[in-house]
Order: structure tokens, then C-alpha cells, then sequence
């Protein structure tokens, strides 16, 4: 009998498969529930959310105690709205990574979508926003300074940004521009010309991003024909897109380096492995994303705030206060000169008529200037840190943060919220019926109408307004009939 028990051999340790070596054969058996198709409905569905929480402002203007009322529940809806551009983007992610036609389809989808809310904006205001204004009016060539008074009142910031395509088509040029293989044209070492492109949507993001905060600083007048092409959503967004633009470039360039081709990183990409690790990659940098730009909303008010203390500062180096002027002691005093003082002041009859002659009048004695000296250390320090708790800084402060809120920092926090949730993706999970994808957009517009139209009856019947008696109705009924006869 032993009195050690012998230890069993343990088994090898199993290796860590390579991407290179992941196949379909191999692949693992876990497929999230959620395709792309679940993300564009529920990107849509965000969009609506926030043409809701356009109303609960409009009826907050229009009444204060319904603003109180709904408070709460209009920051929850404005939160979840900021998630429309998130999800739209990670489906159109999906789909030219799991379509080779993929960026025809969309590029057509975005740069149509984008043209038409240009074109619809256009109408609206330069033929009936203005052109009603022109029939309103006495004289017509003030109608569109008045017609920008009005849109100055309503864009906050010095601008107003509502075409979500343009976002959406900026970020699939990048997305082409860095994995697209070209086959006429850019080939060879061409491709890295092409390549190159990609440097074109990210400068005018970062130009789009340049005019917003200029605008919000008041430096500059943003064009009203300029609305419609400014970006939407936060930058921290776009920056999150361009990351996985990179993902699968950089990914692609492991894959190849065993000897494999380009025909067998795209079968690669369409395995659950590779869009599992994609999910997890993609859940990782929305915290990431989120964490940086809560540190560029800090920034930006830190940064108002120390300029604002660095400009006290200056102004108290050279700042003085005033002392008490005391005679000097010891002073010899002339006696006879006070004495002979009211004499000397004394002015005769003709004098005064002579004065009054030539209309000069004598100069009044100079009042002694109140003495100064600079300031102490001490005095300099006890002024910053009362200045510090003063208003003033905390306005500055506030300042930068509605700066970086404008721009669109800040909108891309809830991120964070968001990243669990995309590990239930797959962009591999093909939809059931494929057809539907074309009809979410449609839906989503009829919507949209529908919000719009219930939101204003909903106005009509509960807020405070003056009610109309029938007989009124009929005269205006009259009246319209009389008109048009």
C-alpha cells in the first residue's frame, strides 16, 4: 500500500486557435440573437424618440408647468434618442462586412437620403419660410434678415444640425476608402492612393466639428445653407467608427501575413469567431469611447475656466489700491501766506464784468489725486481665491461645457450604456425576411408624420389656450368662403 497517492497526468493545455486558422469547420457555436436588422429598427425608433422630445420642448415653451411636469421623462427620451446614430451605424458596419456589395447599396441608400433632406430643407425655407415672410411684409427685401433673426433664436449655438446621413455617409466613405479592394483603377501601388481617400471624410468631420465650435464661441455666422451639411452626432462617435474601420483593416493585415489571401480573410470574416471577437472588441472601446469623452466635456470647462484665471491674473499684476493721504508731519506752515490767502482771492466788480465779456471763467483749484501702491502678495492671493468661488468662474466653467455640448462632446457617455448590449450582436445572423430592411425607413417616416400629427393635437387639447366659440368658427368659415368664391 502507498502512501502517496500518484498524481494522474494532466491533460495538455489547449491552444489558443489563431485567426489565421479559424475556419467554418472549427467555428464556435455561439451566434448572438441580434442582426443588423434589430439595430436599424431600433435606430430608427431612437429618431422618432427624438422628434418626440421636439414636441415636449415646443409644449415646454408654451407651458411652464407641463416643462416641470415632464422634465423627467424628457431627459430619459432625449438619452435613448442619442442612441439612433450608435445603432445605424453598427448595422451599416455589418452589412459591408457581411455583403461585397454592401457599399454600393449604402453609399446609393445615404447620399440619396442625405440629398433629400437638403433639398426638402431648401424648399421649405427659402420658397415658404421666406417667401411667406416676403407676403407678410411691407417690403420684401427685408424678409430674409428677419427670416434669420427668427432661425437665430432658435439655433442656440449659432447653428442647427439634423441631417443624420450625412454621418452615416461619411462614415461608410471610410469604411471604403480603408478595406475596399478597387478593381480598375486604383490597382497595384495605386491602391495606396486610394487608400489615402480616407483622409477626405475625416477632415471634413473635423472641419464640420471646427465651424461648430467657432460658432458656439461666437466668432463666426454659420450660413443657414451650411444646416443641413453639418454633422450630427457626437465626434467621440465618428472616432468610435473610424476604430473599426481600423479593427478590420489591421486584422486583415494579420491574417495575411501567414500567406493567406484576400478571398480567405473574407470567408474568415463571415464566421461566428471572427463576429464574436468583433462584438466583444466593439463593447470594450464604447466604454473606452464613453471614459474619453467625458474627459473632453472635462476639458473643455477646465479649460474655460483656467483662461478665465489666467486673465484675473494678469489683470491683478498690475493692479494698485488706493491708501490714505495723510499730511506730513513736521511741515513748516507760512502763516502770512494763509492770512494774505483771502486777500489774494478777492476779484473786483470790473474783473468780473471783463470775465463775463470774454465768457472765460476761471479754472477751478485741482483736487489732489488719491495716492496707490501695488498690491501685496497676499492681496493678490486672497483676490484669486475669492474669485475663484466667485460666479464669474463658474460661469466660465459652464461656458466651456455648453461649448463641448455643442459640438456634440458629451453625447457619446452613454455609450457605456450600451456596450453589454452589443454582445447579443452578430452581424454574421442573417434576417429572416431580408425584405423588410427596405421598407424601415419608410415606416420610420410614417412615424415620424404621425408623432407630428398627434403631438400637435395633443398640444391643442391640453395646453393652456384661449378656446374658440363656435359662432367665431362660423364667421371664419364665412370669411374663408368669401375669399376663395
Amino acid at each position: 500500500m502507498t502512501l502517496f497517492k500518484k498524481k494522474e497526468p494532466r491533460e495538455p493545455k489547449k491552444r489558443r486557435l489563431q485567426i489565421h486558422e479559424a475556419t467554418h469547420e472549427n467555428d464556435i457555436r455561439y451566434r448572438g440573437p441580434l442582426s443588423f436588422q434589430h439595430f436599424q429598427i431600433l435606430g430608427w425608433l431612437c429618431i422618432v424618440l427624438s422628434q418626440v422630445v421636439i414636441l415636449m420642448k415646443l409644449g415646454g415653451r408654451i407651458d411652464a408647468q407641463f416643462a416641470t411636469d415632464t422634465a423627467g421623462t424628457m431627459q430619459l427620451l432625449s438619452n435613448l434618442a442619442e442612441f439612433s446614430l450608435p445603432f445605424l451605424l453598427i448595422a451599416n458596419f455589418a452589412q459591408i462586412i457581411d455583403d461585397s456589395n454592401g457599399y454600393r447599396k449604402l453609399l446609393i441608400r445615404n447620399i440619396a437620403a442625405a440629398a433629400a433632406i437638403c433639398g426638402v430643407f431648401y424648399l421649405f425655407f427659402y420658397r415658404y419660410f421666406i417667401g411667406g415672410i416676403q407676403a407678410l411684409i411691407d417690403d420684401p427685401t427685408q424678409a430674409m434678415p428677419l427670416g434669420m433673426t427668427v432661425v437665430r433664436e432658435v439655433a442656440a449655438y449659432g447653428f442647427y444640425d439634423f441631417n443624420i446621413f450625412i454621418d452615416l455617409l461619411l462614415c461608410t466613405l471610410v469604411m471604403l476608402f480603408l478595406n475596399y479592394r478597387p478593381k480598375r483603377v486604383f490597382t497595384g501601388r495605386w491602391v495606396h492612393v486610394f487608400r489615402a481617400f480616407a483622409l477626405l471624410p475625416i477632415a471634413y468631420e473635423v472641419g464640420s466639428m471646427a465651424l461648430k465650435i467657432r460658432a458656439a464661441m461666437g466668432q463666426i455666422e454659420v450660413p443657414v445653407w451650411v444646416y443641413p451639411l453639418l454633422t450630427v452626432k457626437p465626434p467621440m462617435t465618428f472616432v468610435l467608427f473610424i476604430v473599426l474601420a481600423l479593427f478590420v483593416k489591421t486584422r486583415e493585415l494579420r491574417f495575411r501575413r501567414h500567406g493567406k489571401t484576400h478571398e480567405e480573410y473574407t470567408a474568415f470574416l463571415r464566421t461566428r469567431r471572427n463576429a464574436w471577437h468583433f462584438s466583444i472588441f466593439l463593447a470594450i472601446m464604447m466604454v473606452v469611447v464613453s471614459v474619453v469623452d467625458f474627459g473632453v466635456v472635462l476639458g473643455f470647462s477646465v479649460g474655460e475656466g483656467v483662461s478665465s484665471l489666467v486673465t484675473r491674473m494678469e489683470d491683478l499684476e498690475g493692479a494698485e489700491t488706493e491708501v490714505d493721504a495723510a499730511p506730513t508731519d513736521g511741515a513748516p506752515t507760512d502763516a502770512g501766506a494763509t492770512d494774505a490767502a483771502p486777500e489774494a482771492q478777492k476779484i473786483s466788480v470790473e474783473d468780473i464784468i471783463a470775465l463775463l465779456e470774454t465768457e472765460v471763467l476761471p479754472s477751478p483749484t485741482p483736487s489732489a489725486e488719491p495716492q496707490t501702491r501695488p498690491l501685496t502678495e497676499e492681496e493678490r492671493e486672497a483676490a484669486l481665491q475669492e474669485y475663484i468661488e466667485s460666479e464669474e468662474m463658474m460661469s466660465a466653467v459652464e461656458k466651456g461645457t455648453l461649448i463641448a455640448t455643442a459640438v456634440g462632446f458629451g453625447g457619446s457617455i452613454n455609450l457605456i450604456i450600451l456596450a453589454p448590449f452589443v454582445l447579443l450582436f452578430f452581424y454574421t445572423r442573417k434576417p429572416k425576411f431580408p425584405w423588410i430592411s427596405l421598407l424601415i425607413p419608410l415606416a420610420g417616416i410614417i412615424l415620424i408624420l404621425f408623432v407630428y400629427f398627434e403631438g400637435v393635437h395633443q398640444l391643442l387639447l391640453n395646453l393652456p389656450m384661449k378656446k374658440v366659440s363656435v359662432q367665431e368658427l362660423l364667421e371664419y368659415q364665412q370669411l374663408l368662403s368669401a375669399m376663395l368664391m
